[in-house]
């Protein structure tokens, strides 16, 4: 191995510059930097929620419970750890002398935070702004709510039986990330006005979280603590949670969409790989006259090899490292110029995996895709290279070269499924991308043996379009290959995101709930129905009773011990929500067992959800046994039912006899659909009415849903721009590497009389084919992609679209057709002259 001779060659050649390697460089650069910022963000992301863990929980350790409050040995054990802040958070309605308002109320103590900073607007301190004073609480609140109810600061709101004055406008919260879903504006007050308001009754829909900062900050001794708690109080029915897993959905989220776009980069780092291809094929063309003059000087085909690879290598090297720069550079510029608007934290520590990840993904790559044409120049005689535009220089390349692209794969494959977690979905991508390859190269074949053995046109037009199809050195493999995997991905993602807005279109079916009312006292419960029947356009009430249980124990098995499928493991886990009905809830339907009568009187029964049955292990007839307010009830399964959530209808996993739990004390879930009428005034006659219930507005809950999967669909919308990009280069780079056989074959056709409309004609034929041929590919794998990612992945229906089928066909041919004419158009305009003197 002669290095340094490789080196010194591969530089002079490449003093001339980049020219011919543009392609090349920019497939590799979008392909490397994709990956890069990606992965860079997406570890920024974690390991800024990972850095402000304490702020975000609020603490080294959080012990949380819904509808009661810890007991004194819990909060005496609590408090033996150190430090602790008392929070409780519950959902309510503000009222104004106009406007009513759904609010999310965090009361917090003199302690509260115990990590980070409570920022106000205007530095008023948190203790001064809720404080009573002169007999009146005092409150700081979000500035939307200000917005909503037409306030201003130093004005009331009614929240429940009490009235607060709104002293103070939040701008930051240390812990609202840990937050789970957030239906409307924080208003923050202390432990004694949220007392005052009523809000808080037995079966009240509220949370208590007991933060604590340990003496010791460490990880592993908030993990020992946990661990004593679980083993001290076995029966409390808390969750708790370390600074580990603060923001869990938050880092949850991330990491899923962060899964995704790597998965669609690396997909765009592949399809630019066939541009690589197309790109080295056309320098060895290229460099046809230096190759044959190296060998007959005396080189060997192993110094050629050598030289040629150490230079695509060196511009690899160049692309690469533009790609790494974009990916370290981004998290700063991302902190600098949107830091402000960004609800997750982004450390600004330097983490290298990501770039190493991409870079070696980029080296091997390259090292797969562009062996394979250089490696044809080593196999041809001199004396074959001086006639390359009889003898086209492609075939087998070896078996070393063989071996090593085989190498390179391999380890690409290898590192991906090191990189994820998601073994099987990522077999499947890898799998369905080199099916795609394996087809698409077959595809192209069949159409080149079939062009070939089509009836002799009349029109010499056609003759040659089609001829130009099987021709030696013809291009229409690479153009099939390239297209036919840009469109692919760019099929697959028109139709996820045709999917996705589907769903969101079809969120609220033809008859929804106007309103869902929370937390309506089992006492008060006919006056709230007779008070909504008097409003104008109320069409049906639909109320169902509502308690909080934890599963303890499934088949006389602790929860904790059961072996869940990963899709119904949270239903183990903390508190449901769970009810008694004595017929069968709107929405269900019966799969196994039978109903009960609706007078039953026996022992405990209980009805669960199939899916979630099935995913614990449990059948008719096995028993389940869930903690409520302290007491354990054993209950066999009687029936199994199917639950269509879609509905927006009242429905739980667990639906128990009513004399199971009717005598418990509990509140009520009401349920109201609308026909005309006024919404805004029957929110704010019922919030007047009964000030210690909470309404949320149905349509409101779905758009702020809607508006975080549109975020979602923007990062697919990024991801199908890029695809297209790619693939068009990767078009450009497959045309291309025929340019100067298209360049001397239009010299020829024109000297006989050929006129540049007929070669147009002729070209337009061409790709026109190709392209379609390719586009009945994509939209054929692209749709079976979509599919498998609707089903399996987001579990949400696939739509096919006729116009999104008509419109790649249509964007294919297009593309094809002018990308083709744009790279031929030299050869239409070259002058024959010049060129038939060279021969």
């Amino acid at each position: 191995m002669n290095l340094a001779l490789w080196l010194r060659f591969a530089w002079r050649d490449l003093r001339s510059g980049l020219q011919g390697f543009w392609i090349f460089l920019t497939c590799l650069a979008l392909g490397t930097g994709t990956i890069a910022i990606i992965g860079a963000l997406s570890a920024a992301i974690e390991r800024g929620i990972d850095e402000q863990g304490q702020p975000l929980l609020g603490g080294d350790l959080e012990f949380s419970l819904i509808h009661q409050q810890a007991t004194e040995p819990q909060l005496a054990f609590i408090a033996s750890k150190g430090a602790v802040s008392k929070v409780a958070t519950v959902r309510g309605m503000a009222l104004t002398a106009d406007n009513t308002a759904l609010v999310e109320v965090k009361a917090v103590d003199g302690n509260y935070p115990l990590y980070g900073s409570m920022d106000l607007e205007g530095g008023m301190p948190l203790a001064v702004a809720i404080a009573t004073k002169d007999g009146v609480a005092g409150a700081a609140a979000d500035p939307l709510l200000l917005g909503r109810l037409g306030l201003k600061l130093g004005d009331t709101v009614k929240l429940g039986n009490a009235k607060a004055q709104i002293r103070a406008l939040i701008k930051s919260e240390p812990d609202r990330l840990s937050d789970t879903l957030v239906l409307g504006p924080r208003l923050m007050i202390t432990p004694e006005t949220l007392a005052a308001t009523g809000l808080v009754q037995p079966g009240s829909l509220v949370t208590y979280r007991y933060r604590v900062k340990l003496a010791d900050a460490s990880l592993p001794a908030a993990k020992a603590v946990e661990k004593e708690a679980d083993a001290t109080f076995k029966d409390a029915g808390w969750r708790i949670r370390n600074r580990n897993n603060a923001a869990a959905g938050a880092d949850g989220f991330v990491e899923r969409l962060g899964y995704f776009m790597t998965l669609v980069g690396l997909a765009s780092l592949i399809v630019g790989g066939a541009g690589i291809a197309n790109a080295v094929q056309a320098f060895v063309t290229r460099k046809m006259g230096s190759i044959a003059t190296l060998k007959c000087l005396g080189a060997s085909s192993r110094d050629v090899m050598g030289i040629y690879l150490t230079e695509i290598m060196i511009v690899a090297g160049i692309a690469i490292a533009l790609g790494l720069a974009a990916g370290a550079i981004a998290p700063p510029i991302i902190t600098a110029l949107f830091g402000q608007i960004i609800p997750v934290p982004l450390s600004q520590h330097f983490n290298a995996w990501p770039l190493v990840f991409a870079g070696v993904l980029g080296l091997l790559t390259t090292l797969a895709f562009a062996l394979w044409p250089l490696a044809h120049a080593r196999q041809v005689a001199a004396s074959a290279l001086f006639r390359s535009r009889i003898v086209p220089v492609r075939g087998w390349p070896g078996l070393g070269a063989f071996l090593v692209i085989l190498t390179a794969l391999g380890l690409m494959a290898a590192l991906t499924f090191y990189a994820f977690d998601n073994v099987k979905v990522t077999a499947y991508f890898l799998g369905g991308l080199v099916a795609s390859f394996v087809v698409l190269l077959g595809l192209a074949k069949l159409i080149i043996y079939g062009a070939e053995r089509l009836p002799r046109s009349r029109s010499a037009i056609w003759r040659y379009a089609i001829g130009n199809i099987y021709r030696p050195g013809s291009a229409a493999a690479s153009v099939i290959l390239a297209l036919g995997l840009g469109l692919t991905l760019f099929v697959t993602l028109a139709l996820t995101d045709r999917s996705v807005s589907g769903e969101l279109l079809s969120a609220i079916p033809q008859r929804a709930p106007a309103f869902f009312f929370i937390d309506v006292p089992n006492a008060h419960l006919q006056a709230f129905k007779d008070a909504l029947t008097t409003q104008d356009g109320v069409t049906h009430i639909n109320t169902t009773p509502m308690l909080r249980g934890r599963v303890t124990a499934v088949k006389g098995v602790p929860a904790e011990k059961v072996k869940a499928s990963p899709d119904s493991n949270w239903a183990l886990k903390g508190d449901r929500g769970i009810t008694y009905a004595e017929t069968l809830p709107e929405g269900s339907r019966l799969v196994e067992g039978d109903w009960w009568p609706a007078d039953y009187a026996g022992p405990p029964l209980v009805s669960m959800v199939d899916e979630i049955a099935h995913g614990i292990g449990v059948k008719i007839g096995d028993e389940i046994t869930v903690n409520v307010l302290g007491r354990d009830i054993t209950a066999k399964v009687a029936n199994l039912r199917n639950v269509n959530w879609k509905s927006l209808g009242i429905n739980f996993v667990m639906v128990f006899t009513p004399s199971t739990l009717k005598a418990a004390p509990h509140n009520h879930l009401v349920t109201v659909e609308m026909k005309g009428g006024d919404e805004a005034k029957l929110l704010n006659a019922m919030a007047r009415a009964f000030p210690s219930v909470t309404a949320v507005r149905v349509k409101d809950a779905i758009d702020m849903v809607s508006g975080l999967l549109e975020k979602m669909l923007m990062a697919i919308r990024g991801a199908n721009i890029l695809t297209l990009l790619t693939g068009m280069l990767v078009l450009a780079g497959a045309l291309a590497a025929g340019l100067s056989e298209r360049l001397y074959e239009a010299v020829v056709l024109k000297t006989y009389g050929a006129t540049k409309r007929q070669l147009i004609g002729a070209f337009v034929i061409e790709y026109a084919g190709l392209g379609l041929a390719a586009a009945l590919f994509g939209l054929a794998v692209g749709s079976a992609a979509s599919w498998f990612l609707s089903h399996f992945i987001l579990e949400i229906p696939w739509s096919f679209s006729g116009p999104t089928a008509v419109l790649t066909a249509l964007l294919a041919m297009v593309v094809t057709v002018a990308g083709g004419l744009t790279v031929t158009w030299r050869a239409l305009s070259a002058k024959p002259g010049p060129l038939l003197r060279n021969e």
